[in-house]
């Protein structure tokens, strides 16, 4: 019985830490209502985006490099800044 309740544990966590799709005016747009807090490496980021104006809470969702994952990140976090300034500067 205690791997069962580990198992939920286990997807709860990763479904609070994911970005959620909202439909605003018709147009999908994805929304953070939770943080990742642990510094993600930036080798394992392809990219990163913030989100929408529209969203209850601001955020920046990180897109990893091998299995596409979307991570909601806390914008104001230092390490955030730091990654954002980086894939910025690439687009440059």
């Amino acid at each position: 019985m205690k791997v069962p309740a580990a198992a939920l544990v286990a997807l709860l966590l990763v479904a609070t830490c994911s970005p959620s799709q909202a439909h605003l005016d018709g147009v999908p747009t994805a929304c953070c209502f939770s943080y990742q807090h642990r510094p993600v490496p930036r080798s394992l980021i392809a990219s990163a985006y913030i989100t929408s104006s529209s969203c209850t809470q601001p955020g920046v969702i990180l897109v990893t490099k091998k299995k596409k994952k979307e991570l909601c990140v806390d914008p104001q976090a230092p390490w955030v800044q730091a990654h954002l300034n980086h894939f910025q500067a690439q687009k440059n």
